[in-house]
């Protein structure tokens, strides 16, 4: 989480923010308390998206060592 915490300290209010994890290794852990954290630091909007589903990932690039686990984390400041 330090990591989020400092990339989200350089956007301005009301600004929006994407981070794209490929691996998605468990790292936000409980999704809801994961949320609530977020938006305890003063963000708007939090959504995380499940990318490997979309249609236009090719589907040899959606095997799990590719972006089959990818997950988007993005919102608004």
């Amino acid at each position: 989480m330090p990591l989020i915490k400092e990339a989200l300290r350089v956007v301005k209010k009301g600004g929006l923010f994407p981070f794209q994890d490929l691996f998605n290794k468990q790292f936000y852990g409980d999704i809801d308390i994961f949320y609530q954290e977020l938006r305890s630091w003063g963000l708007k909007e939090v959504s995380l998206v499940d990318t490997s589903d979309f249609v236009y990932i090719p589907i040899a690039l959606r095997v799990n060592h590719m972006v089959g686990n990818s997950k988007i984390l993005y919102g608004i400041k």
